[in-house]
């Protein structure tokens, strides 16, 4: 029996296409897909510059699904159970693994990512245990926004406690303002967000930033002071991954200071090496999430308002259209879906 899925088979170039649906093996369960997120690095990928999308191939890692069918050996759901699932699949066997640090594991794989077939698709098989049951009643659509969270809940939580904390974040993008409602949580003194858009400031502003920044239209360090004086923030998180956004959050950053960099947009960039250096600031990368820390992240979501993320939803036939609107306007939308209901 075949079903449909969004095919990218060479750079800007997407299509529907039928693919045999998957049979569940053993520990797997077949999925049913009901929504699908389009990430900036599905974005990214469909430019084909990367490397990290290799044709042709089924992206898509940001999803909520029904269980359709359990393989053999599957005893922690049922048939019908609305799921999320955590798309980094570790071996469960190395070091990283055994230490709760499954997103280090060097034998990984990424659902959507390379060549492994991702979420964009009617149908997806994966191992029951990576499968999270999504709280009673919790929207399948905000379901979605589960692995975008817990890359930011993952971050904020290397941070410690956040607590009288003075807080920049560098950018507004879906990541930055969901670190800034991951630190809310723990009631830091200030925030400050920091974006090229002034739409997203203005969402920034609307999940409770304190302060924001343009730096198109305002001098950033002369602003950062305004805000958080000479000394400048504790803590800065770095959400974009390009230079002169780094160079920002470590100028940003108080001496002897903290600065937690999740954006992983350049492989290469520019950095001012002497300010860490001689102002002792410690720099921090975050990738992805444990195990742990995806669960963590989905009990969170319930109490979180995160609506204006669902910016736009389409069809599947309609899907490949958004890639191209996006890769024009990255911004155009904070997240798109695929809504397969």
């Amino acid at each position: 029996m075949n079903m449909r899925t969004l095919l990218y088979t060479a750079p800007r170039k997407l299509e529907i296409s039928e693919m045999t649906k998957p049979e569940p093996k053993g520990g797997e369960v077949l999925l049913e897909v009901l929504a699908c997120g389009i990430c900036g690095s599905d974005v990214h990928g469909y430019f084909g510059t990367n490397g990290r999308r290799i044709p042709p191939m089924v992206m898509g890692h940001e999803f909520s699904a029904r269980i359709a069918v359990l393989g053999n050996n599957c005893t922690r759901m049922k048939a019908g159970d609305l799921v999320t699932v955590q798309p980094c699949m570790s071996c469960g066997k190395c070091e990283f693994c055994v230490s709760g640090r499954e997103n280090l594991c060097g034998n990984r794989k990424v659902l959507g990512v390379f060549d492994i077939n991702g979420a964009m698709a009617e149908f997806i098989a994966v191992p029951e245990k990576f499968c999270f049951l999504l709280p009673q009643g919790m929207d399948y659509r905000v379901a979605s926004l589960t692995e975008p969270f817990a890359v930011s809940h993952a971050a904020v939580k290397k941070a410690g406690d956040l607590r009288g904390k003075k807080i920049v974040i560098i950018g507004g993008g879906t990541i930055g303002l969901m670190t800034l409602l991951a630190a809310k949580l723990q009631n830091p003194a200030h925030i400050a967000v920091s974006d090229l858009s002034d739409s997203r400031l203005n969402l920034a502003k609307k999940m409770g930033a304190d302060s924001v920044i343009n730096p198109a239209k305002e001098d950033f360090d002369k602003r950062i002071e305004e805000i958080f004086g000479v000394k400048k923030a504790d803590l800065s998180f770095e959400a974009v991954g390009i230079a002169p956004t780094v160079n920002q959050a470590v100028s940003a950053t108080a001496t002897g200071g903290l600065s937690i960099w999740i954006g992983n947009n350049h492989k290469m960039i520019d950095i001012n090496m002497q300010s860490i250096v001689t102002r002792e600031i410690t720099v921090k990368g975050t990738y992805m999430y444990s195990h742990r820390e995806f669960g963590d992240a989905l009990k969170l979501l319930p109490d979180l308002h995160l609506d204006d993320f669902l910016a736009k939803e389409v069809k599947l036939s309609e899907a490949a259209e958004v890639f191209a609107e996006l890769a024009e306007n990255p911004e155009k939308y904070l997240k798109c879906i695929i809504n397969f209901t």
